[in-house]
This record gives C-alpha cells, structure tokens and sequence, in this order.
C-alpha cells in the first residue's frame, strides 16, 4: 500500500502551471492519493501615490488585477481537473505564499510545485522554494519549466518510470531515499549513483560502494543497481568566478547522466542551512533548482 495519501499542487502564474496540475494528478492517481490545489503568490507591492484620489484608483486596479489572477487560476485548475478527470478542489492563500504552503505541506505527503524560471514572472521568488524545502518537513517534486521527457496520453510527460537516486551518506539524502520509496516501487528501472572528487594526480582508492543502499531498496521490493562515478575538483580559476556554485561539476554530471541514461525522475536530499538558506544552500540543491532537466524529487 502506497504511503502517499495526501499530495498538495501549488499553483501560480506561470504559463507552466497546466504541466504542474497534470503530473500531479496522475500521480494521485496512481497512489489513490487525495489532491488538492493551492494558488499562493505574493501580493503586489504597495505603492505611493501623491494624492488620495490617485492612491484610491490604485487600489481599486490593485484589487481588480488580483482577482483576475484568482479567476484565470480558478479557470485553469477546473480546466486540468476536467483533462484528468479527476476532483482537484482549489484554495486561494491570501498574503504570503510561502507562509499558506508551508501550512498546507505540513500535513501533505508530498508537493509537487513548478520550477522557477527567472525569465517569466510568476507570481512567487525566486528564494521561495529554498525556504519551502527547509520547512514543509515533506518532500517537494519539482516539475521543470523546460520541456522534457515523453508526451503520454494525457498530455503530460513521463515521471518516476526510470529513476535516478543520487546518492551522499548524509541525513538528508538518506530521508530521500525513504521519502521516494512508494514511486520507486513503481518504477520499471532505478539506479543509485554517487559521486566522488578527485584532483589531477590524487591516488584513488577503491570508490565507496553502494551495495548497502542497494541491499536496503531490495528489502523494500526495489530492485535498484548501483554506479559510483569520480569527477574532477574543480580549478582555482573555476573556484573564482562570479557566479560560482559549489559542487558544480557533481551537479552537472548528475544532470548529463541523466540524460545519457534517459531517466525521467531524479530523487535527491536537498542541503541547506535554515538561517542562512540564501547563501548555504548546497551547491548541488541549487545548481538542480536552476537547471533540471526533469522532474527532482527534494528531501531536507
């Protein structure tokens, strides 16, 4: 029996929201999981105004834009409801998004939300997501804004059929594992991968083996393999550029392997710091926050 029984979508304005809403009633669906849906985006920033006169008509145009933003969300939830057949009641947070998302994850299985794109307002920031990740005490699905995967029946794309775990022998990444165990159940392939720096010159050992992590999902009915890649450490040079993400290159081998094995979901733990998120976010949870190519499963 599935362990997922309640999942949260959020949504907000972003032209991707429809892709969002899909995926997150299939899988619904298949883990007879209760759904719902959350429209939370921040309000607009007030303004001043020179004159009452004017500070009045700012505000009437305030409130009408807001609930034409309320009404097109409405619309587009019922429009993803009719397309899945499926029910997806809808609640409108007033206020701050992330304060109505964190109340509504903390007693959700799981939240599948879209991936910020910086090139496309949608109604939430940019640091959002960091800040959900650290408090919703739930994983979070992120659905990226690129186009990717397979287009099924349905008009959404395949996610959690070829699942890529990555793998660090750390709290968060250990929580993953056991928060993904009811969509690895159900993939057709899964494989464990951990990455390992070497500088140029440095005598390797034997790599660390995943025959544990692997044990582990067996016992659970997950038959998974294990790989262990070695990437470079990266130069001083590349350590000094601005922007400079640490971990990049594990980041982006995680993001090329994907690709290479063609899989269609990535589950990993996310790392961070609950006080200072912004600047100590791990650098591979921010470097897949910024460029998936498919869906990511976090758990912090």
């Amino acid at each position: 029996m599935s362990d997922i029984r309640r999942i949260l979508v959020h949504v907000n304005d972003s032209p991707r929201s429809r892709e969002v809403l899909l995926l997150a009633a299939r899988l619904a669906a298949e883990h007879g999981a209760e759904l719902s849906a959350l429209y939370a985006v921040e309000p607009p920033p007030p303004g001043a105004y020179l004159t009452p006169e004017a500070s009045t008509i700012a505000a009437q145009m305030t409130l009408e834009a807001e609930q034409a933003r309320r009404d097109a969300a409405t619309a587009l939830v019922e429009a993803a409801a009719r397309d899945a057949g499926v029910a997806l009641p809808l609640s409108i947070a007033r206020g701050d998004p992330l304060v109505a998302l964190l109340h509504e994850a903390h007693t959700a299985d799981l939240v599948v939300l879209g991936q910020h794109d910086p090139k496309t307002p949608d109604g939430c920031g940019a640091a959002m997501h960091g800040r959900l990740m650290m408090g919703a005490g739930c994983p979070l699905l992120f659905v990226p804004y690129v186009e990717w995967g397979t287009g099924l029946a349905g008009g959404h794309a395949s996610c959690g059929q070829r699942v890529l775990v990555a793998w660090s022998d750390k709290r968060e990444s250990a929580q993953a594992l056991r928060d993904a165990l009811p969509l690895l159940k159900r993939a057709q392939r899964v494989e464990v991968v951990s990455f390992t720096h070497a500088a140029a010159g440095d005598e390797m050992g034997p790599p660390e083996s995943l025959d544990a992590v692997v044990a582990h999902l067996k016992r659970h009915g997950v038959e998974a393999s294990g790989h262990v890649f070695v990437t470079r450490e990266p130069t001083v040079a590349e350590r000094m550029r601005r922007p400079w993400t640490p971990d990049a290159p594990v980041a982006e081998a995680l993001l090329s392997h994907a690709a290479d094995v063609d899989a269609d979901l990535i589950v990993m733990g996310g790392y961070g710091h609950s006080r200072a998120w912004e600047l100590l976010l791990g650098g591979v949870t921010r470097t897949l926050l910024q460029s998936m190519t498919v869906p990511v499963l976090m758990s912090h």
